[in-house]
């Protein structure tokens, strides 16, 4: 195993171990504050000092940027960390399943390694850029389904009326449930990714999650698992607010039945 993802491993472990904790007693759990159009709670400042405590003795010279906006200070230099100690936030927040906790290193402004982890189902999604993604030491690829029909995709609208209201989404899966597809929501884009890359689901159109680092994360996997993501005019960037991901062949289809 790559030894940086060891020791990610091991953090993301530790963090896991305190959402659950928090989870098992969501009445002390305590919301701070909102942060584009998701919440921060103290279950993600507990995951994030678990998993600071493991990465940051090995790498005391890395750089750490967090989803808390909690490390946001300038460090010099090429390694930088990228936590997402709660993804799913509202999932978690209801007692429900469908959170994940991230984390990723980025060399350079290009990620080379990702961990994703569900904590309730104990399942590790892990990447290093050029050699593949797995699923708990087990290889994983996207599905090698191409037509639509009998195909499973996943669809999370905006989080907000206005957001929605301007959304190309509603229209999309009308078009998708006229061939036949059937769909799928998690409440989470990032789970619903994950997904995708494990060949769980056959594609997925989403709005865009607000946080950045999470959607890094999950598309790094996605492609070493095979998939492609995209905006919905075919930009490979992951800026647009709506996205599309899939099997390269199903990807194909998704992206015509958009635009």
């Amino acid at each position: 195993m790559h030894p940086s993802l060891n020791i990610a491993l091991r953090a993301a472990r530790a963090g896991a171990a305190s959402l659950i904790s928090s989870f098992d007693r969501l009445d002390r759990v305590k919301i701070l504050q909102e942060l584009d159009n998701d919440l921060l709670t103290s279950a993600h400042l507990d995951a994030e000092e678990a998993i600071l405590q493991l990465l940051q003795k090995p790498f005391p010279r890395h750089g750490y940027r967090s989803t808390t906006e909690r490390l946001q200070e300038p460090i010099e230099s090429d390694t930088t960390w990228l936590l997402s100690p709660l993804i799913g936030t509202r999932n978690f927040l209801r007692g429900s399943h469908g959170f994940l906790l991230g984390i990723a290193c980025m060399v350079e402004h290009k990620v080379t390694l990702a961990v994703l982890v569900d904590p309730l189902l104990d399942e590790e999604f892990t990447a290093v850029r050029g050699s593949g993604a797995s699923l708990s030491g087990h290889r994983i690829r996207v599905s090698n389904k191409s037509a639509l029909p009998d195909s499973v995709v996943a669809v999370e609208f905006p989080e907000s009326v206005t957001d929605r209201s301007g959304s190309s989404l509603p229209l999309l899966q009308q078009k998708l449930l006229e061939q036949s597809v059937s769909l799928r929501s998690t409440g989470n884009a990032i789970l619903d990714m994950v997904c995708v890359a494990a060949g769980r689901f056959d594609g997925g159109l989403v709005a865009r999650p607000s946080a950045s680092y999470p959607l890094d994360t999950a598309s790094m996997l996605l492609r070493e698992a095979g998939g492609l993501v995209s905006d919905l005019s075919g930009n490979p960037g992951l800026e647009g607010d709506e996205l599309v991901f899939a099997s390269p062949k199903y990807f194909k289809q998704l992206l015509q039945l958009a635009r």
